[in-house]
């Protein structure tokens, strides 16, 4: 990358005088330009620094994305996290669609619907087979029953066992029937997955500082010459560290954009995968790329990664070099 003129020769080359932030910002500006256009004396070798970053950047990425849809997926199942109300024999159907009225007020049910013990025989003789056995019957086996769906905001397994064990309480209601267990895997599946891909995070943004630092490293040993140079004409450390910043910043921004891409392709050859799945769970639920937002904290997390890995690399190497 190219270093612009130290300030002393800027100086010596200038007849207005500037202020502190006029010069500054040229300063800035000039090495921005600089180092952009260094980039491209070398575009073999900066492409496989920037591959190298967007992979370590789109593993974590895509599974923090996949598993906040997992969740949203989770939520959409609404066979599964219905709760099965049995009445007792003895409540009328009027009573038994006055305790439906009553729980359809509750926050914590989104939906409560009255299910005749006539009209319950009726659907499971057509789903089972056993017409012929269950019109022999001289009795209906089947009570009438109340299906309750959780409000959006309790679908957790601790609010459902909570809501459950109320249920119970109540003296018409003789069994409450559900399934806990899928909500407990689910959650624990969802706990670790979420531990896993922190730890994963953690790990490849290590990596992305030591690729950076090495990068930069190397950077600096192939110009230690120039370096120690423009250290004898007055150059200061905070002059001969930018180039290398800009560096990082331009490394991080073109492998949060290539990881951009990966992920939007990873996402369109994964949908239609992700579509047969939803629909055996009757859901509609579809699988979303990287919105804006998230576009732009990975942007803001690659750059800053970078620049990180390059400050903490290139004030190490110059405190290193100096003239003797």
């Amino acid at each position: 990358m190219a270093f612009s003129k130290p300030q002393a020769a800027q100086n010596a080359s200038r007849s207005q005088p500037e202020n502190h932030s006029t010069r500054w910002l040229r300063e800035h500006k000039e090495v921005v330009v600089s180092s952009w256009w260094q980039l491209w004396k070398t575009p073999f070798t900066n492409l496989l620094t920037w591959l190298t970053l967007a992979i370590a950047l789109t593993l974590p990425t895509a599974l923090l994305l996949l598993l906040s849809q997992a969740q949203h997926l989770g939520q959409q199942v609404n066979q599964s996290n219905h709760i099965s109300l049995f009445l007792a024999p003895y409540v009328s159907l009027e009573q038994g669609q006055l305790i439906t009225n009553k729980l359809v007020l509750r926050r914590d049910i989104a939906k409560a619907t009255y299910i005749s013990a006539e009209q319950a025989l009726i659907d499971f003789k057509a789903s089972s087979g056993l017409e012929d056995i269950l019109t022999s019957l001289t009795e209906n086996p089947i009570p009438a029953t109340i299906i309750i769906e959780p409000a959006e905001a309790f679908l957790d397994s601790t609010a459902i066992a909570k809501l459950a064990q109320q249920l119970r309480q109540q003296e018409q209601i003789d069994q409450v029937l559900v399934d806990m267990a899928w909500l407990d895997r689910l959650q624990a599946l969802l706990e670790t997955s979420q531990r896993f891909t922190y730890s994963l995070a953690i790990l490849l943004a290590l990596g992305v500082l030591l690729v950076v630092g090495n990068t930069v490293r190397l950077q600096i040993e192939s110009r230690k010459q120039e370096i120690l140079v423009i250290k004898l004409v007055g150059g200061t450390d905070a002059y001969l560290r930018r180039p290398f910043l800009y560096a990082g910043f331009w490394a991080g921004l073109f492998a949060a954009l290539i990881a951009g891409v990966i992920l939007q392709l990873g996402t369109s050859y994964l949908q239609p995968s992700i579509l047969l799945l939803a629909q055996s769970y009757q859901s509609d639920w579809q699988l979303e790329g990287l919105s804006w937002l998230g576009g732009l904290i990975l942007v803001i997390t690659s750059c800053g990664l970078s620049v990180l890995g390059a400050s903490l690399t290139v004030g190490r190497q110059l405190r290193l070099i100096e003239p003797k």
